[in-house]
């Protein structure tokens, strides 16, 4: 199954849905397009990663390079409900501690207010 992305922005805040394989090639790269465009627009982001079923190293990769160009332009980049994979896969790395992680879409979106 490939990475299946979608789009959808809730005041200033843009959530992209992932669902499928986020690993290198086509999926890696659309991801990157995605957060690449995210970060020159004046909003910040909520990756919603529940529909994620498997990561690599360079799906985790590109995580990071779209959070270090969204932040660099001083708005946010979270995470919103990795799946079990994906949770064990940022523990593992420590990038857990990077990332602000929620489980919950209405509080994830009520911290963009604090």
């Amino acid at each position: 199954m490939s990475l299946i992305l979608h789009t959808r922005t809730t005041g200033s805040i843009e959530i992209l849905t992932l669902a499928g394989r986020l690993v290198l090639g086509n999926a890696t790269a659309g991801l990157r397009e995605k957060l690449r465009a995210a970060a020159i627009r004046p909003s910040s982001v909520l990756v919603d990663l529940s529909g994620v079923t498997y990561i690599d190293s360079a799906g985790l990769g590109e995580l990071v390079s779209g959070f270090n160009a969204i932040t660099a332009t001083g708005r946010f980049m979270k995470l919103l409900r990795p799946a079990q994979r994906v949770d064990s896969m940022l523990h593992m790395t420590k990038l857990y501690s990077t990332f602000e992680i929620f489980e919950e879409e209405t509080a994830a979106l009520g911290s963009y207010l604090r």
